[in-house]
Protein backbone atom coordinates (compact mmCIF):
# COMPACT_ATOMS: atom_id res chain seq x y z
CA UNK A 1 0.00 0.00 0.00
CA UNK A 2 1.61 3.21 -0.93
CA UNK A 3 0.61 4.81 2.22
CA UNK A 4 2.78 2.24 4.42
CA UNK A 5 5.15 2.56 2.06
CA UNK A 6 5.66 6.35 2.42
CA UNK A 7 5.13 6.30 6.34
CA UNK A 8 8.25 4.78 6.28
CA UNK A 9 10.46 7.34 4.52
CA UNK A 10 11.93 10.49 5.87
CA UNK A 11 10.12 13.32 6.82
CA UNK A 12 11.61 15.58 4.40
CA UNK A 13 10.11 13.06 1.90
CA UNK A 14 7.06 12.95 3.28
CA UNK A 15 6.44 16.47 3.31
CA UNK A 16 7.87 16.64 -0.30
CA UNK A 17 5.62 14.22 -1.31
CA UNK A 18 2.37 15.72 0.05
CA UNK A 19 3.57 18.90 -1.57
CA UNK A 20 4.46 17.89 -5.21
CA UNK A 21 1.08 15.77 -4.82
CA UNK A 22 -1.09 18.81 -3.52
CA UNK A 23 -0.03 21.34 -5.88
CA UNK A 24 0.71 19.34 -8.96
CA UNK A 25 -3.05 18.84 -8.66
CA UNK A 26 -4.12 22.08 -8.23
CA UNK A 27 -2.07 22.95 -11.17
CA UNK A 28 -4.58 20.66 -13.51
CA UNK A 29 -6.97 23.87 -12.91
CA UNK A 30 -6.21 26.87 -11.15
CA UNK A 31 -4.67 28.40 -14.34
CA UNK A 32 -7.15 28.33 -16.33
CA UNK A 33 -10.52 28.19 -14.52
CA UNK A 34 -11.08 32.04 -14.22
CA UNK A 35 -10.31 32.11 -18.29
CA UNK A 36 -12.49 29.56 -18.72
CA UNK A 37 -15.59 31.67 -17.46
CA UNK A 38 -14.47 34.29 -19.41
CA UNK A 39 -15.27 32.23 -22.23
CA UNK A 40 -18.18 31.05 -21.21
CA UNK A 41 -19.38 34.41 -21.19
CA UNK A 42 -19.42 35.61 -17.78
CA UNK A 43 -18.55 39.04 -16.52
CA UNK A 44 -15.13 40.38 -15.08
CA UNK A 45 -17.62 41.51 -11.69
CA UNK A 46 -18.69 37.97 -12.02
CA UNK A 47 -15.32 36.68 -11.97
CA UNK A 48 -14.01 38.82 -9.38
CA UNK A 49 -17.31 37.65 -7.04
CA UNK A 50 -16.25 33.92 -7.43
CA UNK A 51 -12.63 35.10 -6.64
CA UNK A 52 -13.59 36.54 -3.07
CA UNK A 53 -15.04 33.31 -2.10
CA UNK A 54 -11.95 31.45 -1.43
CA UNK A 55 -10.50 34.87 0.78
CA UNK A 56 -14.05 34.91 2.50
CA UNK A 57 -13.85 31.48 3.54
CA UNK A 58 -10.23 32.06 4.77
CA UNK A 59 -11.11 34.56 6.83
CA UNK A 60 -14.62 33.33 8.59
CA UNK A 61 -14.00 29.32 7.84
CA UNK A 62 -10.49 28.26 8.12
CA UNK A 63 -9.11 29.63 11.28
CA UNK A 64 -12.50 28.11 12.95
CA UNK A 65 -11.87 24.32 11.39
CA UNK A 66 -7.91 24.58 11.84
CA UNK A 67 -8.58 25.50 15.72
CA UNK A 68 -11.41 22.61 15.84
CA UNK A 69 -8.33 20.18 14.31
CA UNK A 70 -5.91 21.51 16.85
CA UNK A 71 -7.58 20.89 19.53
CA UNK A 72 -9.16 17.62 18.89
CA UNK A 73 -6.00 16.26 17.30
CA UNK A 74 -7.92 15.32 13.88
CA UNK A 75 -5.37 17.45 11.60
CA UNK A 76 -4.35 14.59 8.94
CA UNK A 77 -8.10 13.59 9.19
CA UNK A 78 -9.60 16.94 8.75
CA UNK A 79 -7.41 17.35 5.84
CA UNK A 80 -7.83 14.42 4.26
CA UNK A 81 -11.36 14.75 4.13
CA UNK A 82 -10.93 18.53 2.83
CA UNK A 83 -8.86 17.65 -0.11
CA UNK A 84 -11.57 15.06 -1.14
CA UNK A 85 -14.68 17.07 -0.77
CA UNK A 86 -12.42 19.57 -2.53
CA UNK A 87 -12.08 17.37 -6.11
CA UNK A 88 -15.92 16.30 -5.94
CA UNK A 89 -16.57 20.66 -5.73
CA UNK A 90 -14.38 20.57 -9.15
CA UNK A 91 -16.71 17.91 -10.31
CA UNK A 92 -19.55 19.41 -9.52
CA UNK A 93 -18.33 22.81 -11.15
CA UNK A 94 -17.49 21.51 -14.51
CA UNK A 95 -21.78 20.28 -14.81
CA UNK A 96 -22.93 23.88 -15.66
CA UNK A 97 -21.68 26.82 -17.54
CA UNK A 98 -24.78 29.11 -16.04
CA UNK A 99 -23.61 31.50 -13.18
CA UNK A 100 -26.17 30.87 -10.57
CA UNK A 101 -25.74 27.51 -10.77
CA UNK A 102 -21.80 27.99 -10.37
CA UNK A 103 -22.59 30.10 -7.96
CA UNK A 104 -23.33 27.59 -5.33
CA UNK A 105 -20.80 25.45 -6.45
CA UNK A 106 -18.08 27.69 -6.25
CA UNK A 107 -18.80 29.28 -2.81
CA UNK A 108 -18.71 24.79 -1.99
CA UNK A 109 -15.47 24.67 -3.17
CA UNK A 110 -13.86 27.85 -1.33
CA UNK A 111 -15.36 26.19 2.05
CA UNK A 112 -13.51 22.93 2.04
CA UNK A 113 -10.84 24.30 0.28
CA UNK A 114 -9.62 27.08 2.82
CA UNK A 115 -8.60 25.14 5.64
CA UNK A 116 -5.94 23.00 3.86
CA UNK A 117 -3.55 26.12 3.46
CA UNK A 118 -3.46 26.48 7.01
CA UNK A 119 -3.45 22.75 8.17
CA UNK A 120 -1.42 21.47 5.74
CA UNK A 121 1.20 23.95 6.19
CA UNK A 122 0.91 24.20 9.99
CA UNK A 123 1.59 20.10 9.90
CA UNK A 124 4.58 20.10 7.51
CA UNK A 125 6.21 23.61 9.12
CA UNK A 126 6.22 21.84 12.47
CA UNK A 127 7.55 18.60 11.08
CA UNK A 128 10.43 20.90 9.70
CA UNK A 129 11.01 22.52 13.28
CA UNK A 130 10.96 19.18 15.20
CA UNK A 131 13.12 16.85 12.82
CA UNK A 132 15.67 19.88 11.97
CA UNK A 133 14.47 19.90 8.01
CA UNK A 134 14.35 22.75 5.56
CA UNK A 135 10.72 23.51 5.07
CA UNK A 136 11.64 25.17 1.83
CA UNK A 137 13.25 22.12 0.85
CA UNK A 138 9.59 20.48 1.00
CA UNK A 139 7.95 23.13 -0.40
CA UNK A 140 9.64 23.53 -3.37
CA UNK A 141 8.58 20.60 -4.75
CA UNK A 142 4.87 21.63 -4.31
CA UNK A 143 5.87 24.72 -6.77
CA UNK A 144 8.17 21.74 -9.50
CA UNK A 145 4.83 19.93 -9.04
CA UNK A 146 2.49 22.95 -10.31
CA UNK A 147 4.81 24.32 -13.02
CA UNK A 148 5.17 21.23 -14.23
CA UNK A 149 1.98 20.17 -14.30
CA UNK A 150 0.34 23.91 -15.43
CA UNK A 151 2.50 23.51 -18.28
CA UNK A 152 1.68 20.05 -19.46
CA UNK A 153 -2.18 20.77 -18.84
CA UNK A 154 -1.85 24.39 -20.36
CA UNK A 155 -1.20 21.94 -24.02
CA UNK A 156 -4.29 19.48 -23.38
CA UNK A 157 -7.09 22.09 -22.81
CA UNK A 158 -5.86 24.32 -25.77
CA UNK A 159 -6.22 20.94 -27.72
CA UNK A 160 -9.62 20.10 -26.07
CA UNK A 161 -10.67 22.55 -24.36
CA UNK A 162 -10.82 23.41 -20.74
CA UNK A 163 -14.20 21.70 -19.37
CA UNK A 164 -11.92 18.10 -19.34
CA UNK A 165 -9.84 19.68 -16.48
CA UNK A 166 -12.80 20.05 -13.82
CA UNK A 167 -12.95 16.07 -14.05
CA UNK A 168 -9.14 15.41 -13.90
CA UNK A 169 -8.79 17.67 -10.86
CA UNK A 170 -11.92 15.86 -9.13
CA UNK A 171 -10.26 12.46 -9.55
CA UNK A 172 -6.52 13.89 -8.82
CA UNK A 173 -7.92 15.42 -5.35
CA UNK A 174 -9.80 12.41 -4.44
CA UNK A 175 -6.19 9.68 -5.01
CA UNK A 176 -4.02 12.35 -3.06
CA UNK A 177 -6.32 12.72 -0.01
CA UNK A 178 -4.52 9.42 1.17
CA UNK A 179 -1.20 11.55 1.31
CA UNK A 180 -2.55 13.47 3.99
CA UNK A 181 -1.76 11.09 6.51
CA UNK A 182 1.64 10.79 5.93
CA UNK A 183 2.25 13.50 7.46
CA UNK A 184 3.00 13.69 11.40
CA UNK A 185 0.34 14.59 13.64
CA UNK A 186 1.57 17.28 16.32
CA UNK A 187 2.04 15.52 19.67
CA UNK A 188 -0.46 16.32 23.04
CA UNK A 189 0.27 19.27 24.61
CA UNK A 190 -1.68 21.75 27.77
CA UNK A 191 -4.47 23.06 25.66
CA UNK A 192 -4.11 27.01 25.13
CA UNK A 193 -7.03 28.70 27.14
CA UNK A 194 -8.51 31.52 25.05
CA UNK A 195 -8.02 29.94 22.23
CA UNK A 196 -6.56 32.99 19.87
CA UNK A 197 -5.69 35.20 22.84
CA UNK A 198 -1.77 33.81 22.71
CA UNK A 199 -1.51 34.96 19.21
CA UNK A 200 -2.73 37.95 19.26
CA UNK A 201 -0.77 38.90 22.36
CA UNK A 202 2.74 38.40 20.54
CA UNK A 203 3.74 41.90 18.79
CA UNK A 204 5.46 40.09 15.84
CA UNK A 205 2.86 37.67 14.89
CA UNK A 206 0.34 40.88 14.66
CA UNK A 207 3.02 42.56 12.30
CA UNK A 208 3.06 39.33 10.41
CA UNK A 209 -0.50 39.75 10.05
CA UNK A 210 -0.22 42.70 8.75
CA UNK A 211 2.43 42.08 6.30
CA UNK A 212 0.84 38.52 5.17
CA UNK A 213 -2.62 41.19 4.63
CA UNK A 214 -0.87 43.61 2.32
CA UNK A 215 1.40 40.73 0.53
CA UNK A 216 -1.02 37.89 -0.02
CA UNK A 217 -3.64 40.57 -1.21
CA UNK A 218 -1.25 41.82 -4.01
CA UNK A 219 -1.02 38.36 -4.97
CA UNK A 220 -4.62 36.96 -4.94
CA UNK A 221 -5.32 40.29 -7.11
CA UNK A 222 -2.87 39.71 -9.72
CA UNK A 223 -3.62 36.02 -9.73
CA UNK A 224 -6.90 36.77 -10.37
CA UNK A 225 -6.27 38.32 -13.86
CA UNK A 226 -2.68 37.31 -14.62
CA UNK A 227 -4.27 34.56 -16.97
CA UNK A 228 -6.68 37.02 -18.25
CA UNK A 229 -4.12 39.54 -18.95
CA UNK A 230 -1.97 36.74 -21.32
CA UNK A 231 -5.03 35.91 -23.05
CA UNK A 232 -4.99 40.03 -23.83
CA UNK A 233 -2.09 40.15 -24.83
CA UNK A 234 -2.41 37.50 -27.69
CA UNK A 235 -1.18 34.10 -25.60
CA UNK A 236 -3.25 31.14 -25.96
CA UNK A 237 -3.59 27.89 -23.33
CA UNK A 238 -0.47 26.73 -23.64
CA UNK A 239 0.94 30.46 -22.80
CA UNK A 240 -1.33 30.61 -20.00
CA UNK A 241 0.28 26.98 -18.73
CA UNK A 242 3.16 28.23 -19.36
CA UNK A 243 2.65 31.71 -17.44
CA UNK A 244 1.59 29.45 -14.01
CA UNK A 245 4.82 27.15 -14.94
CA UNK A 246 7.06 29.39 -15.34
CA UNK A 247 6.18 31.30 -11.76
CA UNK A 248 6.20 27.62 -10.05
CA UNK A 249 9.91 27.19 -11.56
CA UNK A 250 11.05 30.45 -10.16
CA UNK A 251 9.99 30.03 -7.17
CA UNK A 252 12.32 26.73 -6.50
CA UNK A 253 15.55 28.17 -6.01
CA UNK A 254 14.37 30.81 -3.93
CA UNK A 255 12.69 28.73 -1.37
CA UNK A 256 15.50 26.21 -1.48
CA UNK A 257 17.99 28.86 -0.44
CA UNK A 258 15.79 30.85 1.82
CA UNK A 259 17.40 29.70 5.13
CA UNK A 260 20.70 30.62 3.90
CA UNK A 261 19.57 33.99 2.96
CA UNK A 262 18.26 33.98 6.60
CA UNK A 263 21.28 33.33 8.15
CA UNK A 264 22.49 35.95 6.43
CA UNK A 265 20.12 38.56 6.98
CA UNK A 266 17.60 37.78 9.32
CA UNK A 267 14.22 36.18 8.48
CA UNK A 268 12.33 39.17 8.91
CA UNK A 269 14.92 41.33 6.67
CA UNK A 270 14.65 38.20 3.90
CA UNK A 271 10.86 38.44 4.01
CA UNK A 272 11.14 42.24 3.71
CA UNK A 273 13.03 41.77 0.71
CA UNK A 274 10.77 39.05 -0.82
CA UNK A 275 7.97 41.67 -0.57
CA UNK A 276 10.04 43.91 -3.07
CA UNK A 277 10.77 41.36 -5.62
CA UNK A 278 6.85 40.88 -5.93
CA UNK A 279 6.60 44.69 -6.17
CA UNK A 280 8.62 44.73 -8.70
CA UNK A 281 7.05 41.39 -10.78
CA UNK A 282 4.18 43.49 -10.53
CA UNK A 283 5.59 46.60 -11.98
CA UNK A 284 6.63 44.15 -15.06
CA UNK A 285 3.16 42.56 -15.35
CA UNK A 286 1.60 46.44 -15.39
CA UNK A 287 3.89 47.34 -18.32
CA UNK A 288 3.91 44.34 -20.67
CA UNK A 289 3.64 44.57 -24.05
CA UNK A 290 3.77 41.32 -24.96
CA UNK A 291 3.61 37.76 -23.78
CA UNK A 292 7.21 36.92 -23.45
CA UNK A 293 7.56 40.29 -21.16
CA UNK A 294 4.56 38.50 -18.83
CA UNK A 295 6.36 35.51 -18.88
CA UNK A 296 9.38 37.21 -17.46
CA UNK A 297 7.61 39.13 -15.26
CA UNK A 298 5.86 35.73 -13.97
CA UNK A 299 9.77 34.85 -13.04
CA UNK A 300 10.62 37.56 -11.14
CA UNK A 301 6.81 37.26 -9.29
CA UNK A 302 7.38 33.32 -8.38
CA UNK A 303 11.23 34.23 -7.03
CA UNK A 304 9.25 36.78 -4.97
CA UNK A 305 6.46 34.61 -3.84
CA UNK A 306 8.73 31.76 -2.93
CA UNK A 307 11.04 33.50 -0.62
CA UNK A 308 8.38 35.36 1.04
CA UNK A 309 6.15 32.57 1.87
CA UNK A 310 9.06 30.52 3.14
CA UNK A 311 9.87 33.30 5.65
CA UNK A 312 6.25 33.88 6.48
CA UNK A 313 5.85 30.40 7.27
CA UNK A 314 9.11 29.92 8.62
CA UNK A 315 8.62 32.83 11.20
CA UNK A 316 4.60 31.84 12.70
CA UNK A 317 5.50 27.97 13.28
CA UNK A 318 8.58 29.07 15.30
CA UNK A 319 6.71 31.79 17.25
CA UNK A 320 3.30 29.23 16.82
CA UNK A 321 2.41 28.60 20.67
CA UNK A 322 2.42 25.01 21.70
CA UNK A 323 -0.65 23.33 19.78
CA UNK A 324 -1.26 25.91 17.78
CA UNK A 325 0.56 25.10 14.69
CA UNK A 326 -2.38 24.89 12.55
CA UNK A 327 -4.15 28.02 14.65
CA UNK A 328 -1.10 30.14 13.75
CA UNK A 329 -0.92 29.36 9.94
CA UNK A 330 -4.75 29.76 9.33
CA UNK A 331 -4.98 33.08 11.18
CA UNK A 332 -1.87 34.51 9.25
CA UNK A 333 -3.71 32.86 6.32
CA UNK A 334 -7.04 34.47 7.31
CA UNK A 335 -5.50 37.94 7.56
CA UNK A 336 -3.52 37.61 4.07
CA UNK A 337 -5.22 35.03 2.13
CA UNK A 338 -8.77 36.04 3.41
CA UNK A 339 -9.56 39.84 4.61
CA UNK A 340 -6.95 41.66 1.94
CA UNK A 341 -8.38 39.65 -0.94
CA UNK A 342 -12.09 40.12 0.34
CA UNK A 343 -11.68 43.76 -0.01
CA UNK A 344 -9.36 44.52 -3.24
CA UNK A 345 -10.64 41.66 -5.38
CA UNK A 346 -14.19 43.16 -5.76
CA UNK A 347 -12.34 46.73 -6.54
CA UNK A 348 -10.10 45.08 -8.96
CA UNK A 349 -13.31 43.57 -10.95
CA UNK A 350 -14.68 46.68 -11.04
CA UNK A 351 -11.69 48.46 -12.26
CA UNK A 352 -11.01 45.98 -15.06
CA UNK A 353 -14.75 46.40 -16.21
CA UNK A 354 -14.01 50.09 -16.10
CA UNK A 355 -10.48 50.20 -17.97
CA UNK A 356 -11.34 47.54 -20.46
CA UNK A 357 -7.92 46.09 -19.26
CA UNK A 358 -6.62 44.40 -16.10
CA UNK A 359 -3.14 46.81 -16.11
CA UNK A 360 -4.50 49.31 -13.37
CA UNK A 361 -4.90 45.85 -11.13
CA UNK A 362 -1.53 45.41 -11.24
CA UNK A 363 -0.43 48.82 -10.54
CA UNK A 364 -2.35 48.19 -7.37
CA UNK A 365 -0.76 45.22 -6.63
CA UNK A 366 2.92 46.82 -6.53
CA UNK A 367 1.67 49.43 -3.89
CA UNK A 368 0.38 46.78 -1.86
CA UNK A 369 3.67 45.17 -1.97
CA UNK A 370 5.55 47.64 -1.15
CA UNK A 371 3.47 48.50 2.05
CA UNK A 372 4.36 45.21 3.27
CA UNK A 373 7.89 45.68 2.67
CA UNK A 374 7.43 48.78 4.96
CA UNK A 375 5.54 47.07 7.64
CA UNK A 376 7.99 44.69 7.79
CA UNK A 377 10.67 47.82 7.73
CA UNK A 378 8.77 48.86 11.08
CA UNK A 379 8.81 45.60 12.66
CA UNK A 380 12.29 45.48 12.61
CA UNK A 381 12.66 49.40 13.81
CA UNK A 382 10.36 48.54 16.70
CA UNK A 383 12.47 45.33 17.67
CA UNK A 384 9.35 43.17 17.96
CA UNK A 385 11.13 40.15 16.37
CA UNK A 386 13.94 40.06 19.13
CA UNK A 387 12.79 37.77 21.70
CA UNK A 388 10.31 34.15 20.38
Amino acid sequence: MVWSFTRNLSPAVRGAIYYFAFWGVVGVYIPFMFVHFKQIGLTGTQIGLFATFMPLMMLTTAPFVANFADRRRLRTRVLALCIALLGISLALIGLTNEFWLLLPFMLFMAFVRSPIAGIGDGLVAKMAVTHGVNFGSMRLWGSFGFASIAAISGIFWQQYGYQPMFLAACIGFCVMAALAFVLDEEAAVPQQKGSWKPLLQDPALRIIMITAFLMAGSLAMSGTFEGIMMDYLGGGGIFIGLLLGFTGISEIPLMRNAPRLADRFGAERTFMIGCLIIALAHVAYATAWSPIVLLGGAMIRGAGFGLSFVMMVTIVARRSPPGMAASSQAAVSAAGWGLAPLIGIPISGALYDFTGGPQIVFWVCVVMAIAAALVMGYGLVRGVFQTE
